[in-house]
């Protein structure tokens, strides 16, 4: 057990990313096997003239496939890669995950600066850079909860830097 207090910041709340990750997962699957029903039909209708498929059936899965990885990898790119919970000890960082779950250890003395970083309209994420130069990102976050995270990391790393304004985040 880790000695002093520690202050846990999430930034994404772990069941409602697991809802979300489901909802796309089973969206990119129904697009892709709706693609791949759609080009399956279509090359089952011959013409009387032509004996060959139009779309044979190893172009439709390949077809549907990319489908798939194109959207669900957008999503997870997007919103559901990066770390979702903060744990901020004495003298180590810990970086939770959800997908694949797991967590990152940091020594305090390896963390450089914390950025945050507008994405999308209200969503924000933060960005932990190391003095070797790796870089850490959150899960996309609301602005409010990104903010007091960045703050607190902030303090964390700056010794106090209590009087932070919004406009510094941006």
């Amino acid at each position: 057990m880790r000695s002093g207090a520690t202050a846990v910041y999430e930034l994404v709340s772990a069941s409602g990313a697991r809802v979300a990750c489901v909802v796309f997962l089973l969206l990119s699957v129904g697009l892709a096997a709706g693609l791949y029903a759609v080009l399956v039909r279509a090359s089952g209708s011959r013409s009387v003239f032509r004996e060959e498929p139009l779309v044979r059936g190893s172009v439709a899965t390949v077809a549907s496939l990319l489908l798939f990885s194109l959207l669900f990898g957008t999503v997870y790119a997007t919103l559901l890669s990066g770390f979702y919970r903060v744990e901020l000890n004495e003298e180590e960082v810990l970086l939770h995950y959800l997908f694949p779950s797991h967590t990152v250890t940091l020594q305090r003395m390896e963390l450089a600066e914390v950025e945050g970083v507008a994405l999308l309209p209200g969503r924000w994420s933060l960005r932990l850079h190391t003095h070797q130069g790796a870089t850490y990102p959150s899960a996309l976050a609301q602005e409010p909860v990104a903010f007091q995270s960045w703050r607190a990391l902030n303090a964390y790393l700056e010794g106090g830097r209590g009087d932070v304004t919004p406009a510094e985040l941006r």
